[in-house]
């Protein structure tokens, strides 16, 4: 009996963290990071305010876990998206078509929020600094597993960064409802093969400057 009560009070914590998570998420996309309280967490996931400083003690306890949290996600699906493409169908065109795919969802909203706010907060800059990496060496691994003429984890990294960087910047134009996002992105899969040659070693951009250039 003591083991099936431990057992379902674990659950039930393990169900108020999740609730926490998510209502975090949905206030850090409808308020942003400045907006969002305890509070309002608290109040978004229909638990006691009691539950929710067990748990979490403040709201930055609260983001950094759910950015943690998204991260994880995100790199789940990720992997997701790509395994859906039929393999004679995987090729760098429709990797963007993946990445672009998850940045125009819900979520992606609020892992923008806090990289915005982490520009002026220390704390949280150090915990997305600690995730994102690992979030890339996921992409970049999954890109190398999707795109056969890519063996160079040097250049896998290169194509995501700059994979990243379209998508990303589209997604903040997409959410600020100004530009033509849809239209960036698909200029970005029309030079998808000029990326892609130049970020192989002895390229332009990875050879050493000429002297004379300087001059």
């Amino acid at each position: 009996m003591a083991t099936a009560a431990r057992r379902t009070q674990e659950d039930r914590s393990a169900s108020t963290q999740s609730a926490l998570m998510r209502a975090t998420v949905e206030c850090l996309v409808e308020y942003g990071y400045a907006g969002t309280t305890t509070r309002l967490v608290a109040d978004r996931a229909e638990v006691s305010r009691g539950a929710q400083t067990h748990h979490y003690p403040s709201k930055r306890d609260l983001v950094v876990a759910a950015i943690e949290h998204l991260f994880d996600e995100h790199a789940r699906a990720f992997a997701t998206a790509f395994e859906r493409v039929p393999v004679e169908e995987r090729t760098l065109d429709r990797a963007v078509d993946a990445l672009w795919t998850i940045a125009t969802g819900p979520a992606y909203a609020a892992i923008l929020e806090v990289v915005v706010a982490a520009r002026t907060d220390d704390e949280l800059r150090a915990v997305v600094h600690g995730l994102a990496p690992a979030l890339e060496r996921t992409v970049v691994d999954l890109l190398m597993w999707f795109s056969p003429e890519i063996t160079d984890p040097d250049v896998a990294r290169r194509v995501i960064d700059v994979a990243f960087t379209l998508v990303q910047g589209a997604a903040v134009s997409r959410l600020g409802g100004f530009g033509n996002p849809d239209e960036v992105i698909e200029l970005g899969k029309a030079m998808s093969g000029l990326v892609l040659g130049i970020a192989r070693p002895g390229s332009i951009t990875n050879r050493d400057p000429d002297p004379m250039e300087a001059t």
